[in-house]
């Protein structure tokens, strides 16, 4: 994996060592976000209605926590920790790689600006997690996830990290993720580092 990485760099910088994370891929339905869409739970003002369908992402009075700035329920969910809508997910849902995806995209970049409804969010993110992971029909237990996901950083020798950048910020601006498909014996990068324009 060390080789792999050494490849992202073209500016001479030397990887040392790449820590590796596994992350669990166990959802295989969007119905995992349901408890989002159902108004009583306090992240939407109302059902989605009409030809669009959407929900509009409840807002809320605006504070400041560890470097970015939450103004709405969606946001308080996912990191506020004294709120109580932070435990409509058990920490081992939110450690799934299909919530981090809910992290990373309502995060942005550093000057995001927040979209008003949450089916942007949910749309990239079925997007996204379609595209990277192969699934598989197990017979009697349904489809499950077949491909493996791990986290990544990688360090030069002095334990500097090199890639992703900053990624020791409490807020997830940044990351990277390899996503090891067995069967076609393939690996893809997802990753997105501050200041890039787009995710990789």
């Amino acid at each position: 994996m060390t080789r792999l990485f050494k490849k992202i760099f073209s500016n001479g910088s030397e990887v040392a060592r790449v820590q590796t994370e596994s992350i669990p891929c166990n959802v295989t339905s969007m119905t995992f976000f349901d408890r989002l869409l159902d108004p009583n739970n306090g992240i939407v003002c109302c059902s989605g209605s009409g030809d669009n369908d959407n929900h509009a992402i409840r807002q809320c009075m605006e504070v400041f926590k560890d470097g970015m700035y939450i103004s709405n329920m969606l946001k308080m969910m996912l990191f506020e920790d004294e709120c109580e809508e932070y435990f409509l997910y058990s920490e081992d849902e939110r450690s799934e790689f299909m919530f981090r995806l809910l992290r990373h995209f309502s995060t942005g970049g550093q000057w995001c600006q927040d979209d008003v409804i949450i089916e942007p969010y949910l749309n990239a993110m079925k997007y996204v997690y379609k595209d990277l992971l192969a699934v598989e029909k197990i017979p009697g237990s349904g489809i499950k996830v077949s491909s493996k996901m791990y986290k990544v950083v990688a360090f030069n020798s002095t334990n500097t990290v090199l890639f992703p950048k900053e990624f020791r910020n409490p807020i997830p601006y940044s990351f990277a993720y390899l996503a090891v498909n067995p069967k076609t014996r393939t690996v893809a990068l997802f990753f997105h580092n501050v200041g890039d324009k787009i995710y990789t």
